[in-house]
């Protein structure tokens, strides 16, 4: 937060910093000094509000995800939508 971030989520997998996307070099820059360069360093786009959807419709959006994902020409997806656990573990079994 001293480097100019709004916020941090840290998890087993590492952590989250977020700041205004106009702050991002600022904030890396200064994180980079403090605690050497990252793994990874970009901004992501986080939804201010999710929609929890059902099974059905869990299963379309997944595999418009692969399909977009595999396309040479798309950078990045990003999603709205949330999927409980035990729809993920029926969808992935």
């Amino acid at each position: 937060l001293e480097a100019g971030a709004s916020d941090v989520e840290s998890n087993d997998e590492g952590h989250d910093i977020f700041c205004e996307p106009n702050d991002f070099n600022d904030v890396r820059e200064a994180l980079e000094k403090a605690l050497g360069e990252p793994e990874v360093a970009q901004l992501d786009w986080k939804p201010q509000t999710t929609t929890e959807v059902d099974e059905s419709t869990a299963q379309t959006l997944l595999k418009l995800m692969d399909v977009l994902e595999e396309n040479d020409d798309v950078q990045r997806v990003s999603t709205n939508f949330e999927v409980s656990d035990e729809i993920m573990a029926r969808l992935s079994a």
